[in-house]
């Protein structure tokens, strides 16, 4: 049949089309996942070293209270430190861009001497 070899190119090309397009959309989600944890990984530092600090300085704790500090590492970061005693709790909100949600990480830790 005539024609036949030009319809099986056209097919092929097609479902060539289809793969490379799935393969594009599967690179754009990983590059926002891989965003999104960078911003995890960073609030999770900027808790920690928050508690570092405060457990350096454990007679000092009441001075450490934050309402929604400025965090500059993450898109609109904060940062809140509550203190109950020596149970410290350290909250990093931020907002990723172009999602709805925004994301928070919180730590809880109970400061005590040895």
């Amino acid at each position: 049949m005539r024609g036949s070899t030009l319809v099986e190119v056209l097919v092929s090309v097609l479902l060539f089309a289809i793969g490379i397009a799935g393969l594009l959309r599967l690179l754009g989600t990983a590059v926002k996942d891989a965003g999104e944890i960078e911003f995890r990984s960073q609030a999770v530092a900027i808790a920690d070293e928050q508690i570092g600090r405060m457990w350096a300085d454990l007679d000092n704790l009441a001075g450490y209270v934050e309402v929604d500090t400025p965090v500059p590492e993450l898109p609109s970061g904060t940062r809140t430190v509550q203190i109950d005693g020596n149970v410290v709790t350290v909250t990093v909100d931020w907002q990723v861009p172009g999602v709805a949600a925004a994301r928070r990480h919180e730590v809880v830790a109970t400061l005590a001497t040895n």
